[in-house]
């Protein structure tokens, strides 16, 4: 497996291999590229900014649901490094292509394609598609390139680098409608003039494990472990969506900016996974649940969304999504909802930063809740890039500081996302402690939920899990980040390693303080590890909770 190495202000196309001994992928190898070849102090836009897509450890194998792609690098979000993944095709294709990741450095004056094949790499003139919708001008690349194509793209959200854009891939009917969403990673890669990046895979092939018959084995024990899970048929009937209820029993589900957990029954009903269900039955005959976003998925959870005259609208139609644009804004009409999700495909822009910012602009008087309307016009702004829009689009923190709010749920300059830090206090000190700001998948708690005791250790374990498994490249709803037979046996039958246990879950410790210490070169000290004060002094009904894990044990996190 190799490493592409590009640079855009040379128009210059290299490679290396991946350092021998090592066993890197996903967020492990953007955490490894970023330490040796970037630089923690550079502004995240400079031409000496890194941009990095990589391949998760299984990628391009025959591995289930193992071919979730990360891309990073040091986020103009919340200035610390940065680390977004996402399903889709182009992981898979890259690794049939011997290709482990892409690192692009300097900038490009006029935008650019990258194009990967089996004969190698090029970078060509993007064209028309500079300006387009997401959609359109994946049909363009599409014309192109090939109708098996996979694409790595940016929407205009990323051509304007706010700080709120993403990066779009396609998934296997070639919709932009999976994102490497949180960061602003879509900022980091219109930096470079980079486009998209677009994988032909037509001549690769899946990778040769180094033990054939037993990653054959482990394939096969992996796949049945997924199949046979607590969660899978639950996943694959109603896919995330399903915790609209589950959230709102708990109290957390932010509703109205965070100044309520729960989303009145009248409201909530309208927008939960029955009522997904019921109105995708209703206009298509089916409940839009079931679909696949990467190859070889066992589960298979992605949700759509059709409008009333049964025409696709979204796909990856989340629980975090619809909260954000829901909920959080007190809004209780699922086809507005569906239309801002689209819209944000459409823009590359990330759908929990956008609902977080719009409810904070309830504060300074710019959006009441419940006005639908007015959040739609408000995501087309950003599009516009109006002055407004511009505000918008650079996030929750960084738009209120500009309207001067001081009620600003964000950790590290990043949106808190659709589970309420006072009511879900374990996973609270993810979103403290995490080096990349608040972030919903860094480490689910789901244990007492309301009790201050244990809470740290019960976060820390479950993020130096997550951040092991983030590297192999394997969705977080296969729940096998504890399965670490199944995932070692994979693993060194692959590459040829000898990793046990205990060295798995090394490598999440050893990632974690790896963008520690970034973190700390950048300037981003143990005093952004909390979260804002205001949730320690306003309970959150209906459950009537504060954050209340004292502080100095939440700065215990790193003693490990």
């Amino acid at each position: 497996m190799k490493i592409l190495k590009v640079n855009m202000t040379e128009g210059k196309i290299d490679s290396m291999p991946v350092p021998e001994g090592k066993v890197l992928g996903g967020r492990g190898m953007i955490d490894h590229l970023m330490t040796e070849y970037g630089s923690a102090t550079a502004h995240p836009l400079s031409p000496e900014a890194l941009f990095v897509a990589a391949v998760g450890i299984l990628g391009g194998t025959a591995a289930p649901n193992a071919h979730r792609i990360s891309v990073g690098g040091k986020s103009p979000l919340t200035g610390g490094i940065k680390e977004a993944n996402a399903g889709g095709i182009a992981a898979h294709k890259l690794g049939r292509l011997g290709i482990q990741a892409i690192m692009v450095d300097g900038t490009s004056d006029e935008w650019k394609v990258l194009k990967v094949d089996a004969n190698g790499a090029s970078l060509e003139p993007a064209g028309d598609v500079v300006g387009m919708k997401n959609y359109e001008a994946c049909d363009k690349l599409r014309e192109r390139y090939g109708d098996k194509v996979g694409i790595i793209i940016i929407g205009r959200a990323g051509e304007m680098k706010l700080c709120n854009s993403t990066v779009a891939i396609t998934d296997p009917e070639g919709r932009p409608a999976r994102h490497c969403a949180r960061g602003g990673v879509g900022a980091i890669m219109g930096a470079k003039g980079l486009k998209a990046v677009v994988v032909d895979d037509k001549d690769g092939k899946l990778r040769k494990p180094v033990n054939e018959e037993a990653f054959k084995a482990a394939v096969k024990e992996c796949a049945e472990a997924i199949r046979t899970g607590d969660f899978t048929e639950a996943f694959h009937t109603y896919g995330t969506p399903m915790f609209i209820d589950a959230d709102n029993e708990r109290g957390s589900l932010p509703t109205y900016n965070h100044r309520q957990g729960s989303f009145e029954d009248e409201k909530r009903l309208k927008v939960n996974a029955n009522a997904l269900q019921e109105t995708n039955n209703a206009r298509v005959g089916n409940t839009g649940c079931g679909h696949t976003c990467m190859p070889g998925c066992v589960i298979q959870c992605s949700p759509m969304f059709f409008d009333k005259d049964g025409n696709y609208v979204t796909s990856g139609f989340e629980y975090e999504t619809i909260c954000m644009l829901g909920p959080n804004l007190g809004v209780d009409d699922l086809d507005a909802i569906a239309r801002m999700d689209r819209a944000c495909d459409e823009y590359g822009l990330d759908t929990i930063e956008t609902g977080c910012t719009i409810g904070v602009l309830n504060d300074a008087g710019l959006f009441e809740f419940g006005d639908a309307a007015r959040a739609e016009s408000l995501i087309e702004e950003i599009a516009q890039g109006t002055p407004l829009g511009r505000i918008v689009g650079s996030g929750t923190a960084h738009a209120a500081k500009v309207l001067g709010i001081d009620r600003v749920p964000a950790v590290k300059g990043q949106g808190i996302p659709a589970h309420a830090a006072r009511t879900s206090k374990g996973w609270a000190i993810a979103y403290t402690s995490n080096p990349q700001g608040a972030d919903h998948t860094a480490g689910v708690v789901l244990d007492e939920p309301l009790s201050k005791e244990g809470q740290v250790e019960r976060g820390r374990q479950a993020q130096i899990l997550m951040t092991a498994f983030d590297c192999t490249g394997l969705c977080m709803f296969t729940f096998l980040n504890e399965a670490f037979g199944i995932l070692t046996s994979l693993i060194n039958s692959l590459t040829g390693s000898n990793l046990s246990e205990d060295d798995y879950v090394q490598m999440g410790k050893d990632t974690l303080k790896q963008e520690r210490a970034f973190n700390l070169k950048a300037g981003i000290g143990p005093e952004a590890d909390r979260l804002p004060d205001w949730m320690r002094t306003e309970p959150l009904p209906p459950m009537n909770e504060a954050f209340d894990v004292p502080q100095e044990e939440v700065d215990d996190f790193w003693n490990f």
